[in-house]
């Protein structure tokens, strides 16, 4: 039978592709067994390497990016992986690079390590969804949003290839943050969505904490699409889906109207024909299952399954020995020699072990002399060529003074248009050079929509930021500062 294990909250689970069953450790050892990193233990970092080095060289400049610029400390152990991306028309790989601290996980895995000796994959639940493209060649762009009680993060998966995650606050966080209990906060979301008619007039106070909280999540995972675009040609979101203990949360799809993402579909995550509440678990023990089918994956794992000791090349060897001394009748002799020269051999592949180490340690080091050194004279050119440059850009700056200010009156006009357009008010209109323009807009409730369609047009005249700084709602009012930048 195909199937894979999972351990999950403490238990070990069988999965065949359609269906759960709890299976017992000593029995789990026939299977590949995976589990969930939390997301908070994984350090990434994104960088790019030139495509003409070949793949031995790619690891060992990763690792060196790693402990260089990802802040990996040298006297801890950890493990890593990346993603590599071929630029289109660059010369260059985008890598994508996640590590893990041995440290922060041995006691989350240890206890079960102790009981069957290993586990085969270890990695974090935003690379798991590569599993729902493994059956199918998608020509979608998918935003997955994932809301945990301890984690949650948005992940953009293009035509079926992971692109990039970002963290948001996780549903126990929120539920802090608003002072009310995390059951209440789950209900309200089902029941009542984001749709304000829903909640009693008692509950008002509730539904703007709601709102605003995650208005400032959905904030956060349009910025991260909008920095996906510029490297991976990302031209739009197809679809939105939640993975959310099997429901939906209604209403959430409309926030990202304000930010230029709209007619989307929008559905909840559904995963190997289960039950919805159990398509994110199915999510992750598919990944399992299918690992060695995944165009795309990440393994993080510390405690790697031994080689069986019949596979040994030494086992192999001194079975043909033994049978050869039986042969000529000096079994013992002969073992006793072939131990001695076995026991050299061991020794002397130590010592070359030591030698290299240490060799390497050292050169290191040297390294990162050197790139300091490196780092120290390419500052002071920088600082020579700075100063020529502020020359030169003195006398060039003058045929665009003109410019400048044409772009400044047309900022606002563009604005003016647009308060007149909507019939909106505002309290103050503050104008930062060319660079953008804050204008605190005010509307009844009935005409907050207004506020939405005042930055999808601006949107329309090619303003690439328009965004929304803050809103609050106070007698019956709305107050919304809207920052647009060119």
């Amino acid at each position: 039978m195909q199937a894979a294990v999972l351990l999950y909250k403490e238990r070990f689970y069988l999965f065949d592709g359609e269906k759960f069953s709890s299976i017992e450790p000593s029995k789990a050892k026939k299977f590949r067994i995976g589990a969930l990193v939390p997301v908070r233990y994984v350090i990434t970092l994104t960088f790019r390497l030139p495509s003409s080095i070949d793949q031995e060289r790619l690891a060992v400049q990763v690792e060196l990016k790693m402990y260089n610029e990802g802040g990996l400390d040298p006297n801890k152990e950890y493990v890593i992986d990346y993603l590599v991306y071929q630029m289109p028309q660059e010369e260059d790989y985008l890598i994508e690079a996640f590590a893990l601290c041995k440290e922060d996980v041995d006691p989350l895995f240890e206890p079960y390590v102790g009981q069957i000796g290993f586990l085969d994959l270890l990695f974090p639940r935003f690379i798991a969804y590569e599993s729902l493209y493994v059956d199918t060649k998608s020509q979608r762009n998918d935003l997955i949003i994932y809301l945990g009680a301890e984690e949650a993060f948005g992940v953009v998966y293009q035509k079926g290839r992971y692109i990039g995650y970002r963290t948001i606050d996780s549903l126990s966080k929120l539920s802090k943050a608003m002072g009310i209990e995390l059951t209440l906060l789950k209900t309200l979301l089902v029941q009542n969505g984001l749709v304000q008619s829903r909640y009693a007039p008692e509950q008002m106070h509730i539904f703007d904490m709601v709102q605003e909280h995650f208005f400032k999540m959905v904030e956060k995972l349009a910025y991260a699409i909008n920095h996906k675009r510029s490297f991976y040609g990302l031209e739009r979101i197809d679809r939105i889906v939640l993975d959310f203990e099997g429901e939906l949360i209604e209403g959430l799809d409309s926030l990202f109207d304000s930010f230029g993402i709209s007619g989307v579909e929008y559905e909840r995550l559904v995963c190997c024909s289960v039950e919805p509440k159990q398509s994110s678990l199915a999510t992750q023990a598919y990944y399992v299952l299918q690992y060695d089918r995944l165009p795309q994956k990440i393994n993080l794992n510390f405690y790697e399954r031994g080689v069986p000791w019949y596979r040994y090349e030494l086992f192999r060897y001194g079975i043909a020995v033994i049978f050869a001394i039986l042969v000529v009748g000096g079994f013992w002799l002969y073992l006793d020699i072939q131990e001695s020269k076995i026991q050299e051999a061991i020794g002397l592949k130590r010592r070359e072990l030591t030698s290299i180490k240490s060799t390497n340690k050292k050169s290191l080091a040297k390294l990162r002399k050197l790139k300091k050194e490196k780092k120290e004279l390419q500052n002071k050119i920088v600082a020579l060529q700075r100063e020529n440059e502020i020359i030169e850009e003195t006398l060039e700056a003058i045929p665009f003074i003109q410019k400048a200010k044409l772009d400044r009156e047309r900022m606002i006009n563009d604005v003016i248009k647009a308060l007149y357009t909507y019939r909106l008010s505002t309290k103050s209109i503050d104008q930062n050079g060319t660079r953008e323009v804050l204008v605190d807009l005010v509307s009844k409730d009935e005409q907050r929509d207004r506020i939405a369609a005042f930055m999808r047009y601006l949107l329309q005249r090619r303003y690439k930021n328009v965004q929304t700084k803050k809103i609050q709602r106070k007698d019956g009012l709305y107050e919304s500062v809207v920052k647009v930048a060119p």
